[in-house]
């Protein structure tokens, strides 16, 4: 389907909630004059929008400023606790965490970026504002070339062409073909490295996780500081960690599948 086909399949409406949405997560909160001139809108309409969103709990009105509502949090709750790797992934995760002292964290593919879909904390994990939910592109995260690693080029090129490489620091790979590499490399060891690539002074080792069909869903991948990630420890200890979790969790998901 081409982009001119998609546009025209696309419910303004929706689209322009979505838009609201994204106003109020970028904002905290704003005021109906804010956020009608951000999106180039009418006060009324987006008035009547607010308004609407508001009667179904997905925003909510404090002295005339609008932000996201708890039935957001409500969805995504659901959302995430019916997604299988999840299901399957919370015992490895925690273990992961446990055994390396580090930040585990589990990411799945949505809509060409990496969704980071759960995180575990050990002993000496860093401090890190990522959340759940959060988005991240996928060719600059050790979890997110993992799964890149196992699609198909095309479907890694669709992706490039849509999302593009922007550079997150001077480590991050920007250019296809040595993109393309990498992801070949990430095939012949089963794990992928990140070097610095999104946060300076961070390494981060992964591994993919594949559906009983053999399709790739999600990376389950270890972060922590250049410092203690390094030598023999980054290079071939943790990788062989990550790899016996993510097996773990593949064990998992095909015994629920059996059941």
């Amino acid at each position: 389907m081409g982009n001119k086909d998609k546009e025209r399949r696309r419910i303004k409406s929706v689209d322009r909630a979505f838009r609201i949405f994204g106003v109020l997560k970028e904002e905290g909160s704003s005021g109906v004059t804010e956020v009608a001139n951000k999106l180039d809108m009418s006060k009324g309409s987006v008035h009547t929008y607010l308004s609407t969103l508001k009667q179904h709990g997905a925003v909510m009105e404090y002295n005339g400023e609008y932000r996201l509502g708890l039935q957001l949090l409500e969805l995504g709750e659901f959302a995430k606790r019916q997604n299988l790797v999840y299901q399957c992934a919370q015992d490895p995760l925690d273990d992961l965490a446990t055994e390396t002292g580090e930040l585990a964290r589990l990411v799945v593919e949505e809509q060409g970026y990496g969704v980071y879909l759960d995180k575990s904390e050990g002993e000496n994990a860093i401090e890190t504002t990522i959340q759940p939910g959060q988005r991240e592109y996928l060719h600059c995260t050790s979890q997110g070339k993992a799964i890149l690693a196992h699609l198909t080029e095309s479907t890694v090129r669709d992706i490039v062409d849509e999302h593009g490489l922007p550079a997150r620091t001077d480590k991050t790979i920007t250019d296809l073909e040595t993109l393309l590499e990498e992801l070949e490399s990430i095939r012949e060891r089963g794990v992928a490295f990140s070097r610095s690539e999104v946060t300076r002074r961070m390494r981060c080792v992964a591994a993919p996780i594949h559906a009983p069909d053999s399709s790739i869903v999600a990376a389950l991948g270890v972060c922590g500081p250049t410092s203690r990630l390094q030598g023999d420890r980054f290079q071939v200890e943790i990788p062989k960690i990550v790899k016996n979790a993510a097996n773990i969790v593949e064990i998992n998901m095909q015994m629920a599948q059996n059941s």
